[in-house]
C-alpha cells in the first residue's frame, strides 16, 4: 500500500503532476494535439503500448452505432438488469459497477430498459459488466471485423472483462502461462451461461477477490488488451471530424460520448467535449476531444497513467486529477506549456 507513497506529497497540485509525468515516462503517455494543427501537439509516450481498460468501450460503441445504421440491432430491444449483473465479479471495479447498476435503475421499468440505455450507461459509468453485456450482444466476429476495417498497428480487440479478471485469478487459471484470447472468451462465456458456474466464481471473488497483491494485480495490466495513445487520440480527431466509419455513426458515437458536458464546470470551459474514462487498479486514463470556449480550438487527446505504484495510483484516483489534468490540458495553455517544459527538461 505504500508503494509510490514518495510522490504523493509532490503531486497535490497539477504542476506537482506536471513534473511526475516528466519525469516518469515508464508510467505516462499523453497526446494532445489541435485537430486543425496535428504537427504542433505533446507526443509523449505515444507509440508505448498501454493496458486498454475501458477505452475500448469506444469500439463497442462505434461497432453498436454501426449496426444499428445497418439495421443488423435494435437499439429499443429490452435488456434485463439481471442478464448484465451475470458478468459481474464481486469486489472488481465495484464502485463502478455499483453506479452503473444505480444509472439502469433509474431508467428502468421493474428491471427492464432498452439497450440504447444500457450502452449509453455503459460510457458515462465504465461499469464493466454492462461492457461485457454489449460485448456478446454485439458478437465476436462483428468485432473484429470491425477492429479489422480501422487498420490499426498495435490496439487490439477489446476482450470480456470477466474473462480477463477470471484468467488471472490463480484459484481458477493456470497463470503461469500466458492466457489466449479463446481462453478468456470461454471463461466468460461459462460465466454467461452456466448457472452453477456463476455461482461459484461469485463466491470465489467474495471470499478471495483475485488472490492477488495490489502490485501483482497492476502488474497483470500488461496482459490485458493494449493499445498507444497516439492510436486513440487519432480516433478522437477522426471522430471530431465525422470520419471514423460514416458521418453518422461518428455523430452517435460522439453524442453518447457527450455524457458528460451536462456538468456546469465543463460548460464553462468547453463549447463541445466528449469523454471516455477508466480508474482501475495501477490505471486511470482517458480519451476525450473538446472545443475551448477561450479560443475555439478542438483539440483530440489520449492520456494514460500505466501500472502507476499503489499509493500514488490511490491519491491521484481519489482526486480526480487525470480527470481534471485532461481537461485542463485543453482549455489552459499555461498548462499545456508547462507540460511541454516538463517533458522536454526531463527527456
Amino acid at each position: 500500500m505504500r508503494e509510490g507513497y514518495e510522490y504523493v506529497e509532490k503531486t497535490f497540485s497539477l504542476k506537482g503532476l506536471t513534473e511526475f509525468i516528466g519525469e516518469h515516462p515508464e508510467y505516462m503517455s499523453v497526446v494532445s494535439f489541435n485537430v486543425d494543427q496535428p504537427d504542433s501537439g505533446i507526443y509523449y509516450g505515444a507509440d508505448t503500448p498501454r493496458a486498454q481498460g475501458a477505452m475500448s468501450n469506444l469500439f463497442l460503441l462505434m461497432e453498436y452505432e454501426r449496426q444499428i445504421l445497418a439495421d443488423e440491432i435494435n437499439p429499443n430491444e429490452e435488456v434485463n438488469i439481471e442478464d448484465i449483473q451475470r458478468f459481474f465479479l464481486p469486489q472488481i471495479s465495484e464502485n463502478a459497477h455499483n453506479s452503473s447498476i444505480e444509472l439502469l435503475q433509474t431508467k428502468s421499468e421493474d428491471g427492464k430498459l432498452t439497450l440504447d440505455e444500457a450502452v449509453a450507461a455503459m460510457i458515462a459509468s465504465n461499469g464493466l459488466a454492462i461492457a461485457d453485456y454489449v460485448w456478446f450482444r454485439l458478437g465476436e466476429e462483428k468485432i473484429k471485423s470491425l477492429m479489422t476495417s480501422l487498420d490499426l498497428e498495435t490496439t487490439q480487440p477489446p476482450l470480456p472483462f470477466s474473462g480477463l479478471y477470471l484468467s488471472i485469478q490463480p484459484t481458477v487459471s493456470d497463470t503461469s502461462e500466458a492466457y489466449t484470447n479463446s481462453e478468456v472468451i470461454q471463461l466468460a462465456t461459462k460465466l454467461k451461461n452456466d448457472d452453477a458456474f456463476n455461482t461459484e466464481m461469485k463466491s470465489l471473488f467474495e471470499e478471495e477477490r483475485l488472490n492477488l497483491s495490489f502490485i501483482q494485480e497492476k502488474d497483470a495490466l500488461a496482459e490485458f488488451p493494449q493499445t498507444t495513445a497516439m492510436e486513440m487520440a487519432t480516433l478522437m480527431a477522426q471522430l471530431q471530424k465525422e470520419e471514423l466509419i460514416s458521418v453518422d455513426v461518428s455523430k452517435a458515437v460522439k453524442e453518447k460520448m457527450k455524457w458528460v458536458f451536462g456538468g456546469e464546470a465543463i460548460k464553462r470551459s468547453f463549447s463541445n467535449y466528449g469523454a471516455i474514462y477508466d480508474n482501475r487498479m495501477g490505471m486511470l486514463s482517458g480519451i476525450d476531444f473538446g472545443t475551448s470556449i477561450y479560443d475555439g480550438h478542438t483539440s483530440a487527446q489520449a492520456v494514460f497513467f500505466d501500472q502507476l505504484p499503489v499509493a500514488f495510483f490511490i491519491h491521484l484516483s481519489a482526486n480526480h486529477m487525470q480527470e481534471d489534468y485532461q481537461q485542463r490540458l485543453i482549455w489552459d495553455p499555461a498548462l499545456y506549456e508547462t507540460t511541454i517544459k516538463e517533458i522536454q527538461k526531463n527527456n
